[in-house]
Protein backbone atom coordinates (compact mmCIF):
# COMPACT_ATOMS: atom_id res chain seq x y z
CA UNK A 1 0.00 0.00 0.00
CA UNK A 2 1.55 3.37 -1.25
CA UNK A 3 1.43 6.22 1.58
CA UNK A 4 1.08 9.82 0.02
CA UNK A 5 3.81 12.03 1.40
CA UNK A 6 3.38 13.16 5.20
CA UNK A 7 4.38 16.47 4.25
CA UNK A 8 1.10 17.24 2.30
CA UNK A 9 -0.79 17.24 5.71
CA UNK A 10 1.75 20.03 6.91
CA UNK A 11 0.46 21.86 3.64
CA UNK A 12 -3.08 21.70 4.68
CA UNK A 13 -2.47 22.93 8.22
CA UNK A 14 -0.22 25.62 6.38
CA UNK A 15 -3.38 26.19 4.26
CA UNK A 16 -6.11 26.28 6.43
CA UNK A 17 -4.16 29.43 8.22
CA UNK A 18 -3.64 31.25 5.03
CA UNK A 19 -7.37 30.29 4.55
CA UNK A 20 -8.66 31.66 7.73
CA UNK A 21 -6.86 35.05 7.16
CA UNK A 22 -8.35 35.46 3.53
CA UNK A 23 -11.51 35.21 4.91
CA UNK A 24 -10.61 38.00 7.30
CA UNK A 25 -9.20 39.86 5.42
CA UNK A 26 -12.71 39.46 3.08
CA UNK A 27 -14.60 40.37 5.61
CA UNK A 28 -12.81 43.64 6.49
CA UNK A 29 -12.94 44.49 2.74
CA UNK A 30 -16.97 44.11 2.81
CA UNK A 31 -17.12 45.91 5.78
CA UNK A 32 -15.38 49.09 5.52
CA UNK A 33 -17.43 50.27 2.57
CA UNK A 34 -20.84 49.93 5.02
CA UNK A 35 -18.77 52.56 6.89
CA UNK A 36 -19.76 55.14 4.38
CA UNK A 37 -22.65 53.83 2.96
CA UNK A 38 -24.16 54.65 6.67
CA UNK A 39 -22.60 57.91 6.95
CA UNK A 40 -24.04 58.79 3.23
CA UNK A 41 -27.15 57.54 4.85
CA UNK A 42 -27.22 59.95 7.46
CA UNK A 43 -25.85 62.70 5.14
CA UNK A 44 -28.62 61.93 2.78
CA UNK A 45 -31.17 62.40 5.68
CA UNK A 46 -30.15 65.61 6.70
CA UNK A 47 -30.11 67.06 2.75
CA UNK A 48 -34.26 65.10 2.53
CA UNK A 49 -34.48 67.26 5.72
CA UNK A 50 -32.71 70.88 4.50
CA UNK A 51 -34.06 70.65 1.14
CA UNK A 52 -37.72 70.28 2.94
CA UNK A 53 -37.19 73.46 5.34
CA UNK A 54 -36.14 75.44 2.41
CA UNK A 55 -38.79 75.17 0.67
CA UNK A 56 -40.95 75.72 3.18
CA UNK A 57 -38.73 78.95 3.76
CA UNK A 58 -39.40 79.97 0.59
CA UNK A 59 -42.75 79.68 0.09
CA UNK A 60 -43.27 82.01 3.45
CA UNK A 61 -41.34 84.56 1.96
CA UNK A 62 -43.58 84.73 -1.40
CA UNK A 63 -46.56 84.44 0.97
CA UNK A 64 -44.73 87.68 2.62
CA UNK A 65 -44.65 89.28 -0.86
CA UNK A 66 -47.79 88.64 -1.71
CA UNK A 67 -49.15 90.00 1.61
CA UNK A 68 -47.03 93.36 0.72
CA UNK A 69 -49.22 93.64 -2.81
CA UNK A 70 -52.29 92.65 -1.19
CA UNK A 71 -51.73 95.67 1.53
CA UNK A 72 -50.91 97.91 -1.47
CA UNK A 73 -54.31 97.54 -2.63
CA UNK A 74 -56.34 97.36 0.52
CA UNK A 75 -54.69 101.23 1.11
CA UNK A 76 -55.50 102.16 -2.88
CA UNK A 77 -58.99 100.88 -2.21
CA UNK A 78 -59.45 102.72 1.30
CA UNK A 79 -58.09 105.75 0.09
CA UNK A 80 -60.50 105.72 -2.96
CA UNK A 81 -63.50 104.44 -0.27
CA UNK A 82 -62.52 107.53 1.65
CA UNK A 83 -63.04 110.45 -1.06
CA UNK A 84 -66.13 108.68 -2.13
CA UNK A 85 -67.31 109.04 1.48
CA UNK A 86 -66.51 112.81 1.52
CA UNK A 87 -68.82 113.07 -1.53
CA UNK A 88 -71.37 110.74 -0.38
CA UNK A 89 -75.27 112.24 -0.56
CA UNK A 90 -76.95 110.27 1.46
CA UNK A 91 -77.13 108.46 4.87
CA UNK A 92 -77.48 105.05 2.95
CA UNK A 93 -74.29 105.81 0.36
CA UNK A 94 -72.50 106.98 3.27
CA UNK A 95 -73.36 103.68 6.25
CA UNK A 96 -72.57 101.25 3.18
CA UNK A 97 -69.11 102.87 2.45
CA UNK A 98 -68.25 103.21 5.80
CA UNK A 99 -68.80 99.14 6.26
CA UNK A 100 -67.16 98.78 3.26
CA UNK A 101 -63.49 100.53 4.81
CA UNK A 102 -64.17 98.90 8.29
CA UNK A 103 -63.84 95.43 6.09
CA UNK A 104 -60.87 96.76 4.49
CA UNK A 105 -59.27 97.40 7.57
CA UNK A 106 -60.25 94.43 8.74
CA UNK A 107 -58.78 92.57 6.31
CA UNK A 108 -55.80 94.11 6.75
CA UNK A 109 -55.24 93.61 10.19
CA UNK A 110 -55.93 89.92 9.38
CA UNK A 111 -53.39 90.40 6.80
CA UNK A 112 -51.07 91.72 9.45
CA UNK A 113 -51.23 88.83 12.10
CA UNK A 114 -50.53 86.32 9.39
CA UNK A 115 -47.60 88.27 8.32
CA UNK A 116 -46.50 88.77 11.55
CA UNK A 117 -47.07 84.23 12.28
CA UNK A 118 -45.41 83.77 9.25
CA UNK A 119 -42.03 86.16 9.80
CA UNK A 120 -41.83 84.04 13.13
CA UNK A 121 -42.20 80.78 11.09
CA UNK A 122 -39.82 82.23 8.59
CA UNK A 123 -37.00 83.11 11.73
CA UNK A 124 -37.33 79.79 12.92
CA UNK A 125 -36.88 78.05 9.55
CA UNK A 126 -33.81 80.24 8.58
CA UNK A 127 -32.26 79.42 11.73
CA UNK A 128 -33.05 75.57 11.04
CA UNK A 129 -31.48 75.75 7.71
CA UNK A 130 -28.47 77.29 8.89
CA UNK A 131 -28.11 74.10 11.53
CA UNK A 132 -28.93 71.97 8.28
CA UNK A 133 -25.93 73.82 6.79
CA UNK A 134 -23.58 73.47 9.56
CA UNK A 135 -24.79 69.58 10.16
CA UNK A 136 -24.53 68.75 6.56
CA UNK A 137 -20.89 70.34 6.25
CA UNK A 138 -19.39 68.71 9.32
CA UNK A 139 -21.24 64.99 7.74
CA UNK A 140 -19.55 65.94 4.42
CA UNK A 141 -16.19 66.65 5.58
CA UNK A 142 -16.33 63.35 8.52
CA UNK A 143 -17.47 61.24 5.51
CA UNK A 144 -14.17 62.53 3.27
CA UNK A 145 -11.81 61.93 6.07
CA UNK A 146 -13.84 58.33 6.90
CA UNK A 147 -12.99 57.88 2.88
CA UNK A 148 -9.37 58.60 3.11
CA UNK A 149 -8.93 56.45 6.24
CA UNK A 150 -10.74 53.82 4.60
CA UNK A 151 -8.92 53.56 1.26
CA UNK A 152 -6.08 53.85 3.12
CA UNK A 153 -6.61 50.37 4.89
CA UNK A 154 -8.46 49.08 1.55
CA UNK A 155 -4.60 49.65 0.36
CA UNK A 156 -2.93 47.60 3.21
CA UNK A 157 -5.56 45.18 3.09
CA UNK A 158 -4.82 44.33 -0.53
CA UNK A 159 -1.50 44.55 0.09
CA UNK A 160 -2.16 41.82 2.64
CA UNK A 161 -4.55 40.01 0.13
CA UNK A 162 -1.53 39.43 -2.77
CA UNK A 163 1.00 38.41 -0.31
CA UNK A 164 -1.13 35.66 0.86
CA UNK A 165 -2.26 34.55 -2.75
CA UNK A 166 1.33 34.52 -3.54
CA UNK A 167 1.97 32.32 -0.30
CA UNK A 168 -0.95 30.43 -1.26
CA UNK A 169 0.00 29.39 -4.45
CA UNK A 170 3.05 28.28 -3.45
CA UNK A 171 1.05 26.01 -0.51
CA UNK A 172 -1.67 25.01 -3.12
CA UNK A 173 1.11 23.29 -5.61
CA UNK A 174 1.21 19.61 -3.49
CA UNK A 175 -2.60 19.91 -2.84
CA UNK A 176 -5.13 18.08 -5.30
CA UNK A 177 -7.38 20.98 -7.13
CA UNK A 178 -10.91 19.28 -6.50
CA UNK A 179 -9.96 18.51 -3.06
CA UNK A 180 -8.45 22.26 -2.52
CA UNK A 181 -12.07 23.52 -3.59
CA UNK A 182 -13.91 20.74 -0.59
CA UNK A 183 -11.09 21.63 1.67
CA UNK A 184 -11.95 25.63 1.66
CA UNK A 185 -15.73 25.01 1.98
CA UNK A 186 -14.70 22.56 5.01
CA UNK A 187 -12.41 25.47 6.43
CA UNK A 188 -14.68 28.38 5.69
CA UNK A 189 -18.08 26.47 7.54
CA UNK A 190 -16.47 24.80 10.83
CA UNK A 191 -15.05 28.35 11.83
CA UNK A 192 -11.59 27.82 10.51
CA UNK A 193 -10.78 24.51 11.66
CA UNK A 194 -10.97 22.17 8.04
CA UNK A 195 -8.53 19.60 9.46
CA UNK A 196 -8.01 18.15 12.40
CA UNK A 197 -6.27 15.43 14.69
CA UNK A 198 -7.97 12.01 15.65
CA UNK A 199 -6.58 11.34 18.68
CA UNK A 200 -7.37 9.34 22.04
CA UNK A 201 -9.93 7.76 19.68
CA UNK A 202 -11.94 10.72 19.09
CA UNK A 203 -12.42 13.55 16.32
CA UNK A 204 -10.59 16.88 18.21
CA UNK A 205 -13.02 18.94 15.52
CA UNK A 206 -16.50 17.14 17.40
CA UNK A 207 -15.40 14.80 19.83
CA UNK A 208 -16.91 12.24 18.77
CA UNK A 209 -15.81 8.73 19.53
CA UNK A 210 -14.63 6.78 16.49
CA UNK A 211 -14.75 3.22 15.94
CA UNK A 212 -11.56 1.15 16.12
CA UNK A 213 -11.56 -0.16 12.23
CA UNK A 214 -11.96 3.30 11.28
CA UNK A 215 -9.43 4.66 13.96
CA UNK A 216 -6.87 2.27 12.20
CA UNK A 217 -8.53 3.11 8.64
CA UNK A 218 -6.94 6.76 9.36
CA UNK A 219 -3.83 5.54 10.84
CA UNK A 220 -3.15 3.37 7.67
CA UNK A 221 -2.32 6.82 6.22
CA UNK A 222 -3.62 5.19 2.66
CA UNK A 223 -5.42 7.82 1.70
CA UNK A 224 -7.65 11.24 3.17
CA UNK A 225 -9.81 10.59 5.42
CA UNK A 226 -13.81 13.00 7.09
CA UNK A 227 -15.07 12.65 10.25
CA UNK A 228 -18.37 11.16 9.34
CA UNK A 229 -20.09 13.63 11.73
CA UNK A 230 -18.35 16.38 10.88
CA UNK A 231 -16.82 16.45 7.81
CA UNK A 232 -13.62 17.77 8.92
CA UNK A 233 -10.13 16.25 6.64
CA UNK A 234 -8.85 13.89 9.86
CA UNK A 235 -5.12 13.10 9.93
CA UNK A 236 -3.76 9.93 13.07
CA UNK A 237 -1.85 11.58 16.21
CA UNK A 238 -0.48 9.27 18.59
CA UNK A 239 -2.13 8.96 21.84
CA UNK A 240 -0.06 11.31 24.43
CA UNK A 241 -0.05 8.91 26.91
CA UNK A 242 1.51 6.48 24.46
CA UNK A 243 4.48 9.29 24.20
CA UNK A 244 4.29 10.02 20.70
CA UNK A 245 4.04 13.39 18.37
CA UNK A 246 4.18 11.09 15.10
CA UNK A 247 1.83 13.53 13.16
CA UNK A 248 1.00 12.63 9.92
CA UNK A 249 -1.35 12.87 6.72
CA UNK A 250 -2.74 10.71 3.97
CA UNK A 251 -3.57 12.17 0.73
CA UNK A 252 -5.18 9.90 -1.32
CA UNK A 253 -8.59 9.35 -3.21
CA UNK A 254 -10.72 12.24 -1.58
CA UNK A 255 -13.32 11.51 -4.46
CA UNK A 256 -14.03 7.96 -2.26
CA UNK A 257 -15.56 10.32 0.50
CA UNK A 258 -17.50 12.61 -1.44
CA UNK A 259 -20.64 11.33 0.53
CA UNK A 260 -19.38 13.74 3.86
CA UNK A 261 -19.07 16.73 1.99
CA UNK A 262 -22.39 15.82 0.65
CA UNK A 263 -23.99 15.91 3.72
CA UNK A 264 -22.28 19.87 4.39
CA UNK A 265 -23.86 20.98 1.30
Amino acid sequence: MTEVDKSVYDKLIEYQDILMDKFKLEELMDGLPKVIASKNEILSRLKKAYLSKHKQYKKLEENLLTYDKKFGELKLEQADLEEKRKVTKTQKEFEVIDKSIRDKKEREEELHTQMEQDREVINDLRSAINDYEIDMKRQEEDIAREQERINAELAKVKKSMEELEAKEREVVEVIDEDFRAKFEKIVRNKEGRGIVALTCGYCTGCHLVLPQEFINKVRSNDKIYFCPNCSRTLYFKEDDVAGGENIFSAFGNADDDDDFFNAED
